[in-house]
């Protein structure tokens, strides 16, 4: 009777262990250039830009409701959307943050599942792009989150940088173009902002390839290109896996189609190292959610709607939520 007794109370003491514990935390969070459709026609309503919106929803669902969601491209009918389903998406609310100073057509957004405990913001060169950064109070203790997109074709991304007044900082580092030197200055802001010891997370649409000059002002300094880092496959142009930008932007040809239609890889997140004393150490979990906890570090919406029997033009379900394609992270914290 003894033994038994013994027995029963070793149980209830395994079990009360077994009880008490709790998965190790994770900082999780997802990025997309969500195209904002000012360039599709009138007719189309923002080439379905409220169509793209909840199928947007559907997908931060899928990556199993990150901590930290970062969008470039935002104008106000998308914040509208968003605050829309922020609240009800996921298990708990998201606050759509936004900085102090806003151009009203394309604005980095952030969607966070925390409280935020500060928010600033870093003006580029060209005085059209910008850094948005906020200090997110995460469990594991606070988490820097920087999320920009890097300037274009279209706004002189390319333009030699000696040939309009470029700053010195920029000469100093090399930089060739507007886009080279934008790289620069938020490498640059970031090093100043981030303190640790926790990982920071440093997202968007770089508007360049990997191992160009933009590039490495990240990959140089340590920090990880986090979709290479979990172990996929580069850029395949020809079939579009692994790429993130192509897709037609200017109509529904794009969005509308099943059709992959990516051809480079120029949206990352890249993750700065934690500090001895972090909440976090900020391992990037391998690719295939070996936890299976749902959170993944892979690419991000980046299969045709998968939450409807079929897609195309209206009346069916759009296919896309952006002609870029997102990217995602999951860092454990052992």
């Amino acid at each position: 009777m003894r033994g038994r007794v013994e027995a029963i109370l070793i149980a209830l003491v395994l079990a009360g262990c077994g009880g008490s514990s709790s998965p190790a935390p994770h900082i999780t969070l997802a990025n997309l250039n969500f195209l904002h459709g000012i360039f599709c026609p009138a007719e189309s309503a923002s080439c379905r830009l409220e169509d793209r919106s909840e199928l947007l929803a559907a997908w931060v669902r899928d990556a199993g409701c990150p901590d930290v969601v970062t969008l470039q491209e935002i104008f106000p009918p998308s914040v509208d959307l968003l605050e829309s389903w922020a609240a009800t998406v996921c298990p708990f609310p998201y606050d759509v943050v936004q900085g102090d100073v806003l151009l009203g057509v394309d604005d980095e957004t952030v969607l966070s599942r925390y409280p935020i405990l500060l928010a600033d913001q870093l003006r580029l060169f060209g005085e059209f792009r910008a850094v948005f950064h906020v200090q997110v109070d995460h469990p594991t203790g606070p988490v820097d989150v920087f999320s920009t997109h890097l300037a274009s074709g279209a706004d002189g991304g390319r333009d030699r940088c000696d040939a309009i007044d470029c700053p010195a900082v920029c000469e100093d580092a090399g930089a060739g173009t507007r886009r080279e030197c934008q790289a620069v200055q938020m490498a640059q802001w970031i090093e100043e902002r981030h303190e640790g010891p926790n990982p920071a997370l440093v997202a968007g649409d770089f508007n360049a390839r990997p191992g160009s000059f933009t590039y490495r002002q990240f990959t140089e300094r340590g920090w990880a290109d986090a979709y290479l880092e979990a172990g996929h496959p580069e850029c395949d142009p020809t079939t579009g896996i692994g790429c993130t930008a192509g897709r037609e932007d200017g109509s529904l040809e794009g969005l509308d189609s099943p059709a992959l239609g990516e051809s480079v890889r120029i949206d990352f997140i890249f993750v700065v190292p934690s500090l001895p004393g972090a909440g976090c150490s900020g391992r990037i979990e391998p690719a295939g959610d070996p936890d299976g906890d749902g959170a993944r570090t892979a690419l991000f919406a980046d299969a045709p709607n998968p939450f409807a029997p079929t897609c195309g033009p209206l009346p069916n379900p759009v296919c896309w939520p952006s002609d870029h394609v997102g990217v995602q992270v999951d860092l454990q914290c052992n």
